[in-house]
């Protein structure tokens, strides 16, 4: 599948596989090109407020997604697992 890409303000596309979706997703919410799978969240320059967008955006495809998974799981690819399981 190719990169996530987003459309005219509808975000990330969502459809892909996790880790890219959530690459994605983290990537948009802090304005970078691309996010290394197992650097943290907030080691990346994260705020709070960024995980409540990051959440909004995620539960689009993973409704049942909660802000203290993003704590619990603060890379990509631990994200990324943990979402694959739902």
């Amino acid at each position: 599948m190719s990169e996530p890409t987003s459309s005219a303000g509808t975000g990330p596309d969502l459809g892909g596989d996790p880790d890219e979706v959530v690459g994605a997703v983290w990537a948009e919410a802090l304005g970078l090109d691309f996010i290394d799978p197992e650097m943290g969240f907030f080691d990346l320059g994260a705020t709070s407020a960024m995980v409540l967008e990051v959440v909004r955006v995620l539960r689009r495809r993973w409704p049942r997604i909660q802000f203290v998974d993003v704590f619990a799981h603060p890379t990509v690819a631990q994200l990324a697992a943990f979402l694959a399981d739902e």
